[in-house]
Order: C-alpha cells, then sequence, then structure tokens
C-alpha cells in the first residue's frame, strides 16, 4: 500500500484526488493540506508518505520551496508535482529542486494512477509538455556556455545601464577588462549589443 499526502490549496482539487486514489486498492491518501507550512508542520511528527502530490502555485510557500526543504529534509519522500503551469520559471525550478516527477492536473485520471506508481517505484516521469519545456531550455545559450561569476556580475550591471567605466569602478576592475567580459557575454548569450543582452538576462532571469 503506498501512503500519499495532497498539498494543494483548492480544496476541490484534493478532495478530487482522494476521491479518485481511493478507488485503487494499492494507494491510500492518508492526509491533505492546503498550504506548504502545514504540511511541512506535519511531517515533523507524522508518519511519512511514499509520495506527495504538490501544487506549484499556493498561498506563502510555493511548491518550488516546499520541494527544495522536502529534498534537503526528507530525500526519500518522492515528489509528485501536480500543476496547470507549464513554463521555463515552474518546470525548470521543480526539477532542479529535486521533484520526482511533473503532471499536469488536465491528466487523464489512469494516466495520474500510472505515473503515481512509477514514481513511487523510482522512475521520473515527467509530461510532454514540461519536457518539451526542459529540451528547449536546455539549448539556451546561457545554458550551453554558462557565463562566469563575474561575467554575471558585469551583466547585472549592464542591466542597470551602467557604461564600461561605471561598471569597472563598482566592480573594482580595470576598464579594459570589463570590456572583455562584455565581448565574452555577447558571444555567450549570442546578442550584438547591451540592450539584447539585458533583455535576454531578464527574460531568462540571469540576474
Amino acid at each position: 500500500m503506498y501512503r500519499i499526502l495532497l498539498v494543494d490549496d483548492h480544496h476541490i482539487v484534493r478532495q478530487g484526488l482522494e476521491f479518485l486514489l481511493s478507488t485503487v486498492d494499492d494507494l491510500e491518501v492518508i492526509d491533505g493540506f492546503s498550504d506548504g507550512e502545514s504540511f511541512l508542520k506535519y511531517l515533523e511528527t507524522q508518519p511519512h508518505p511514499d509520495i506527495v502530490l504538490l501544487d506549484l502555485v499556493m498561498p506563502g510557500m510555493n511548491g518550488i520551496e516546499v520541494t527544495e526543504i522536502l529534498k534537503k529534509k526528507y530525500p526519500d519522500i518522492k515528489i509528485l508535482v501536480l500543476t496547470s503551469y507549464v513554463d521555463d520559471e515552474h518546470v525548470i525550478s521543480a526539477i532542479d529542486k529535486g521533484a520526482d516527477g511533473y503532471e499536469m492536473k488536465d491528466v487523464q485520471p489512469e494516466q495520474l494512477i500510472q505515473t503515481i506508481k512509477e514514481v513511487v517505484s523510482g522512475n521520473k516521469i515527467i509530461h510532454p509538455q514540461a519536457q518539451s519545456v526542459i529540451d528547449s531550455v536546455s539549448k539556451k545559450p546561457h545554458v550551453t556556455n554558462k557565463l562566469s561569476k563575474r561575467e554575471t556580475e558585469v551583466l547585472a550591471e549592464m542591466v542597470k545601464g551602467k557604461t564600461n567605466k561605471e561598471i569597472a569602478s563598482a566592480l573594482f576592475v580595470s576598464e579594459k577588462t570589463v570590456k572583455t567580459h562584455v565581448s565574452h557575454i555577447f558571444a555567450k548569450l549570442q546578442v550584438t549589443d547591451r540592450t539584447q543582452a539585458a533583455i535576454y538576462a531578464m527574460e531568462n532571469k540571469l540576474i
């Protein structure tokens, strides 16, 4: 019997999931929570589940933060993200923080049950739309050719609209060094000017 906890701020979603999973012989929902804080507090004193079905967008602590804390404190608990969000920020953050699976809320009931069992068994299951996001991001210039710590610092100053001279002063380096960093940033991000670099940085949350 696999023990399941539900974490979703929508009561009707938790109720629907609990009803669905109650029809499966080897799955048991042991409790449900509307926020990350009460869920984590529960784990401090209660028996642990095999898997958590976790929403990402909730008031207070979001699912990304819950995932990070959960994987540090209780690495054996499997996390299946169950969400309606399938953008770069949510998908990449959840997977980076250690989610074991990523499923969409409009998934067919049979598929969800299968995904839960696969994830509990140790397999990583990613919804095709989420996998497409991961594949797309993995090909972006800043992923295939990562900026150094210093280049990221220079880029942050560029986003503020500073000149090379101002950046040199802020980072206590020579203007010539800044020029070198700027040219490396352009090459790595595949942009041709400071405006493009700043837009790329903001769109991809590099700073």
